[in-house]
């Protein structure tokens, strides 16, 4: 299915495409996985047991730390 998002200002629609160039995907894909990411906390969270709530918390913890580390890399590499 499509979805169109309109009413973005340059500004934002420059970051959103820096966010995903920094992860080497698109910006349609760091998008979806936005989304992805937003619709699992929010709905499937209420309804998860406790552990899978934790195991959950921790895989995302663990990729917003990779993206860091990622972030961290490409910068250290740009000025060598």
């Amino acid at each position: 299915m499509e979805i169109k998002l309109r009413f973005l200002n340059e500004k934002e629609v420059a970051q959103l495409d820096r966010l995903a160039a920094q992860r080497k995907i698109s910006r349609q894909e760091y998008l979806r996985r936005l989304i992805r990411r937003e619709l699992m906390t929010a709905g499937e969270f209420l309804e998860m047991d406790s552990e899978s709530k934790i195991r959950l918390a921790l895989a995302s913890q663990l990729k917003k730390n990779n993206d860091l580390l990622h972030v961290l890399i490409t910068q250290i590499e740009e000025r060598i």
